[in-house]
C-alpha cells in the first residue's frame, strides 16, 4: 500500500513538474501580432539598442561594430535617433544619440553607415523632406553626417550637404516631394560605401528619392559622378537602396528597391555597365522582388543579393552579370511566402552564407560545401537550418567566427507601467507614444556553436512560426459550410476597454471606458448577441501598417523601414493604402513599392473566381478642396484634391440623391460636409470593383452617409436575389467605416462622442439590414479596427474590439458567449479565407488560429435590430464648443489621412474631453510587444 501511495505521489509530482516546465516554456514565449511567438531564450543576446538598427558597420581594426538606429527613437534616447557602438572586446554597448535627430527634427537617418578607410570617421546618410536644403537653423538638409571616431566614441564633426539632384528632361517629381526647384529632386541618401581613389576618399551614395547614385569627394563634398537609375518618367520610381563596390574600386552595384533589378556601375568610365534583372514580373504593376541587401565574395566573383519580396537570395556571377542560382529563404515545410530576407553575411572563405529572414525572426544558414545544396524547392537551393533571433532581424555582419545580428524590434517593450525613465529618473514622456517604447537589440552568435545545435535551433524557429500548429477548422452544426458571402468591416483606432470595458462580460475595465453603452449601444448589443472576443489584438500599431495587416495579413519590408520615420517627423511621405508621395503608382503603370508580393484579399478572391466589391478601402477620394499644398517651385495641382463648384454641403442644403434619410433629404448636420469629386482605385484588381460614390477617410463626412450608400446598393442585391436576376451580393465585400477615429475637439466640428456614436449606428444599420434579408442564411460579417493607436486598455494597448457576426454565432443576449482564445487581425483574414474556400496568402495567415468557436451555434441566431437612440436624441449631431478641452491642439492637427495627427496627443485630448480631470492612463504592452509587424 505504501509503495502504491509512493508511486502515486511520484506520478503526481512528475506530472506537476512536467506541467510546470511546459508552463514556464510557454510563459517564456511572447505573442506577436502575426499570431506567432518569439522565443524566450535567444542565442547570444548582448543587449538593447535604440530604435530599428538598420545597418551595421565594422571598424577597419575589427574592434568595434557601429549600428545606425533610424527608427522612431526610444524613451531612453529622449526620442532621438542614434548610433550605437559595440566594443567586441568587452561586449559593452555605448549609445550616442544626436540632438539633430529629435522626434520633431526636420531630418532623419536612413540606411547608410560606413567607417572611413582609416577608421577615424563614421559617415551616416541623412534625408530630409521638410527642409531639403537645410535652410533653417538647426536643420541639416540632405547629405552625409560625418563623425569623429576614436576609442569607441563618436562626436559630430561636419555635414556634407547633397544638393537637389537634376532629373532628365521629360521626367517629373512626385507631388509629395516637390520641395526643390523645377527640374530637380530631393536626394534622400540611403545606402553608402567608401571608395579610395589615389589616396582620396570618396563616398558612393544611393539617393532614394532622386533615383540616382552619386560619387562624392569626402573631403570637400563635390560630386564627381552621377548615375541616373530612374525606371519611369516619375521620380522616384526605382528607389535606389544599397550600394557595394569591388575591392579595386572599378565597379559597383546598386540594388533598386522597386526595380526588380540591379545596376552595375562602371566607376572608371562613369556609366551604367549593365542592368541585372532579378525575378522581374512580366506585369509592370505587380509587386517586384525588392532587391535590398548585398554582399560580395572575397574574390569579387560572386555577388549575393537579398530579394526581400520574393523570399530568395540571388547568386550572381559578376563576370557575366547573370544569376547562377536562387536560394530559398523559407523554413522547412513552409509552403507560403513571406520570409523577407533583408540582411546578408558571408564567411571569409565564401563557404557559408547567412541570411536574416526578418518576418521569420531567424537567420538562415547556407553551406556551399554541403550536399544539402543539391536539394531544391521549386528550383531554389535550400539551406542547412535556422538560428532564432529577436523580433525582426534587420542588419547583420560576420566577424572572427561571430555572427552579429541586429533586430529591429528586440524583445518588444513589456508593460508601459511608468518604468521607462531615462537619466536622472525623469521621463522623456510621462505617457509615451507606442513607437518610443520599441528598441532594437544585438546578438552575437558563435557560428561553430550554433552549427553544433542547428537541428534544435531550427526546430525552435519552426515552432515559433507555427508551421505545424493546428489553426483550427470551422465545423457548422449539421455539417457543410453555408457561408457564401463575407462582409468585412474595417474601422479606426479603438481599444476593447475604451468601448466595451463596461460590457460586464469578458475582461473589461470600466474605469477606462470612454465610449461605453451610452455612446455605442449597437456594438454592445452585437457583442452580447453574437459573442465577446476579449483576447483579440490588432496586428498594426498605426494606420500606415494597420490597413495592410487588415487586408494582406502581412506588411512589406518597405513599410517596416519607413513607417517610424514617416510618423516621427514627417521625413518620409505617407506611402500607405495605395499612394506613394501623394501620387497613384497605378496611374504611372508602375508597382507600388509598399505592396507585399503575396497580395491582398481582393487579389486572392479574384484569382479564385469569387465576386467582390470594395467600399472605401484602398480607394482614394479626390476631394473638392482648395489646393493649399501646391508647391510654388513646381506647382501643379494635387492628385488628391481638385476644384469644384461646390466643395461643401451646409446644414439645410440638399444632400446628394444617393444618401440621406430619406434619400435626397436636406443635411441635418451642423458642420459643413465635404464633397468628393470622384473616387480612384489604388490597385488594378479594384478597377470595376469599387463603389464610385463611397468615400475613403474623411472624419467630417458622416458614417451615416457611408451606410446610406452601401445600403442603397445592398437593397439592389436583395431585389436581385428575390427576382432571380443574378446580380446578387458579391462573395466578398470590403466596407470602410472610419469615423470612430474622430476629428478631435476642433471647434464647430463633430464632438468625439458624436463621431463614435455615428460610427456605431452605421455599423448597427448594416448588420440590421443584412440580418433582416434573405442573405442572413449565407453571410458572415467581420468587424475590426485597423489598429488601436496605443489606446488605453488595462490588458494591452493592442487589444481591440472585434466582432464575428452570423446566423451561426453561439450564445445569445441572455447568455452571451465569451471566447477567451488569443486572436489577432491575421486570424480574421485566415477565417475569411477558410469560409470562402481560399488558400492562405502568406506564412502569417496560413498558420494563424481561426475563429472556429464563433460558428459553433445551432444556426438560429435571430436578426439584429439596430438601436437608433443616438440619432433620435441628437448625439450624432453634436459639435465641439469654441473653447472646449484640447480645441487649440486639435485645430493644429492634420486629419487629411488616418494618423497624420500625433496619436499620443490626440489620445490625451480625447481622454480629457471625455473623462475630465481623471489622470490620463499609461498605455500597457503586456500581451503583444510594441511593434507594427513581424
Amino acid at each position: 500500500m505504501r509503495r502504491t501511495v509512493f508511486a502515486l505521489v511520484f506520478v503526481v509530482c512528475a506530472i506537476w513538474l512536467l506541467n510546470l516546465a511546459f508552463s514556464q516554456e510557454q510563459s517564456s514565449k511572447r505573442s506577436l501580432p502575426t499570431s506567432k511567438n518569439l522565443s524566450g531564450t535567444i542565442p547570444g543576446r548582448v543587449g538593447k539598442v535604440n530604435s530599428f538598427p538598420s545597418t551595421i558597420a565594422m571598424s577597419p581594426d575589427g574592434r568595434y561594430a557601429a549600428f545606425l538606429n533610424d527608427g522612431y527613437g526610444t524613451q531612453e534616447a529622449d526620442g532621438r535617433q542614434s548610433i550605437s557602438v559595440l566594443d567586441l572586446n568587452t561586449n559593452q554597448i555605448a549609445e550616442f544619440p544626436d540632438d539633430r535627430f529629435r522626434e520633431d527634427a526636420h531630418q532623419s537617418y536612413f540606411l547608410g553607415l560606413a567607417f572611413s578607410g582609416d577608421g577615424a570617421h563614421l559617415y551616416a546618410s541623412v534625408g530630409s523632406i521638410t527642409d531639403p536644403g537645410g535652410e533653417r537653423p538647426g536643420n541639416t538638409g540632405n547629405g552625409i553626417a560625418v563623425y569623429q571616431f576614436g576609442g569607441g566614441k563618436i562626436k559630430p564633426e561636419r555635414f556634407i550637404k547633397i544638393p537637389p539632384q537634376k532629373i532628365a528632361a521629360g521626367k517629373k517629381v512626385a507631388y509629395g516631394l516637390r520641395k526643390t526647384p523645377a527640374g530637380t529632386a530631393i536626394s534622400y541618401p540611403a545606402g553608402l560605401a567608401v571608395l579610395s581613389n589615389n589616396g582620396k576618399e570618396q563616398l558612393l551614395v544611393a539617393n532614394n528619392y532622386s533615383d540616382n547614385v552619386i560619387v562624392l569627394d569626402a573631403a570637400n563634398g563635390s560630386i564627381t559622378q552621377t548615375f541616373d537609375l530612374s525606371t519611369t518618367h516619375l521620380v522616384p520610381s526605382a528607389f535606389p537602396y544599397r550600394v557595394i563596390a569591388s575591392r579595386d574600386g572599378r565597379r559597383a552595384w546598386c540594388s533598386l528597391w522597386n526595380g526588380s533589378r540591379m545596376a552595375e556601375l562602371d566607376l572608371t568610365g562613369g556609366r551604367i555597365a549593365r542592368w541585372i534583372s532579378l525575378l522581374e514580373p512580366k506585369d509592370p504593376l505587380l509587386p517586384g522582388s525588392h532587391p535590398t541587401a548585398m554582399v560580395l565574395s572575397g574574390d569579387d566573383k560572386l555577388l549575393f543579393v537579398a530579394l526581400s519580396n520574393a523570399d530568395a537570395v540571388a547568386e550572381i556571377s559578376t563576370a557575366s552579370g547573370q544569376p547562377l542560382a536562387y536560394l530559398d529563404t523559407r523554413l522547412p515545410g513552409q509552403s507560403f511566402l513571406g520570409s523577407y530576407p533583408d540582411a546578408l553575411a558571408l564567411s571569409a572563405d565564401g563557404r557559408q552564407l547567412f541570411v536574416a529572414d526578418a518576418a521569420l525572426n531567424a537567420v538562415g544558414v547556407f553551406d556551399f560545401a554541403s550536399n544539402v545544396d543539391a536539394q531544391s524547392h521549386a528550383g531554389r537551393l535550400q539551406g542547412l537550418g535556422f538560428i532564432p533571433t529577436e523580433w525582426y532581424p534587420s542588419a547583420m555582419t560576420l566577424h572572427d567566427g561571430d555572427l552579429l545580428i541586429a533586430s529591429g524590434k528586440g524583445q518588444g517593450t513589456g508593460p508601459n507601467n511608468g518604468s521607462n525613465r531615462i537619466t536622472g529618473g525623469r521621463y522623456y514622456r510621462e505617457h509615451p507614444y507606442i513607437a518610443t517604447l520599441l528598441g532594437g537589440s544585438v546578438a552575437r552568435v558563435n557560428v561553430h556553436d550554433a552549427e553544433s545545435k542547428l537541428g534544435a535551433l531550427t526546430q525552435q524557429v519552426i515552432e515559433n512560426n507555427l508551421v505545424h500548429a493546428e489553426a483550427g477548422k470551422i465545423n457548422f452544426a449539421g455539417g457543410g459550410n453555408p457561408i457564401r458571402h463575407v462582409i468585412y468591416v474595417i474601422k479606426e483606432n479603438r481599444t476593447f476597454d475604451q468601448v466595451l470595458g463596461d460590457l460586464g462580460y469578458g475582461d473589461g475595465d470600466r474605469s477606462l471606458t470612454m465610449y461605453g453603452a451610452e455612446i455605442t449601444p449597437n456594438e454592445h448589443q452585437l457583442a452580447l448577441q453574437f459573442g465577446v472576443l476579449d483576447n483579440f489584438y490588432d496586428s498594426g500599431e498605426v494606420s500606415g501598417d494597420g490597413h495592410q495587416w487588415s487586408t494582406a495579413a502581412i506588411t512589406s519590408e518597405y513599410n517596416e523601414n519607413t513607417w517610424q520615420i514617416a510618423y516621427r517627423g514627417k521625413e518620409r511621405t505617407y506611402d500607405f493604402q495605395g499612394t506613394v508621395a501623394d501620387e497613384f503608382p497605378l496611374d504611372y503603370n508602375q508597382p507600388d513599392v509598399d505592396d507585399p508580393a503575396t497580395g491582398f484579399l481582393w487579389d486572392n478572391v479574384a484569382r479564385h473566381g469569387i465576386s467582390y466589391r470594395d467600399y472605401g478601402e484602398f480607394v482614394n477620394a479626390v476631394w473638392c478642396k482648395e489646393d493649399k499644398a501646391a508647391s510654388p517651385k513646381q506647382g501643379t495641382p494635387s492628385p488628391l484634391a481638385t476644384h469644384c463648384d461646390h466643395s461643401f454641403i451646409r446644414k439645410g442644403e440638399p444632400l446628394p440623391g444617393n444618401v440621406g434619410q430619406p434619400h435626397g433629404s436636406r443635411s441635418p448636420y451642423p458642420w459643413a460636409i465635404p464633397l468628393m469629386h470622384h473616387m480612384k482605385p489604388t490597385k488594378a484588381a479594384l478597377r470595376d470593383h469599387f463603389d464610385p460614390n463611397y468615400p475613403d477617410f474623411e472624419v467630417d463626412y458622416p458614417d451615416q452617409l457611408r451606410a446610406d450608400e452601401f445600403l442603397n446598393e445592398f437593397q439592389g442585391f436583395v431585389n436581385a436575389r428575390q427576382q432571380g436576376s443574378g446580380n446578387e451580393l458579391p462573395g466578398f465585400v470590403l466596407l470602410y467605416l472610419p469615423d470612430d477615429h474622430t476629428g478631435g475637439t476642433r471647434p464647430g466640428k463633430p464632438r468625439p462622442e458624436a463621431s463614435v456614436a455615428d460610427n456605431d449606428l452605421a455599423l448597427g444599420r448594416v448588420v440590421d439590414a443584412v440580418s433582416h434579408s434573405a442573405y442572413w442564411d449565407d453571410t458572415a460579417i467581420f468587424v475590426v479596427e485597423d489598429d488601436a493607436q496605443n489606446g488605453f486598455d488595462h490588458v494591452d494597448a493592442h487589444r481591440s474590439t472585434a466582432f464575428v457576426i452570423s446566423k451561426y454565432s453561439p450564445g445569445s443576449s441572455g447568455q452571451p458567449f465569451v471566447d477567451y482564445r488569443f486572436y489577432t487581425t491575421v486570424s480574421v483574414v485566415h477565417t475569411i479565407e477558410q469560409l470562402l474556400g481560399l488558400p492562405p496568402m502568406n506564412h502569417n495567415d496560413a498558420y494563424a488560429p481561426v475563429f472556429a468557436p464563433m460558428f459553433s451555434g445551432s444556426g438560429n441566431q435571430p436578426a439584429f435590430n439596430a438601436n437608433f437612440r443616438n440619432r433620435d436624441n441628437g448625439m450624432i449631431y453634436r459639435v465641439n464648443p469654441e473653447r472646449g478641452e484640447g480645441a487649440r491642439e486639435s485645430t493644429k492637427m492634420n486629419f487629411s489621412r488616418p494618423d497624420r495627427v500625433n496619436a499620443s496627443l490626440l489620445n490625451a485630448v480625447l481622454w480629457r474631453e471625455r473623462m475630465g480631470n481623471a489622470p490620463v492612463p499609461k498605455p500597457r504592452h503586456q500581451v503583444i510587444p510594441v511593434s507594427s509587424q513581424d
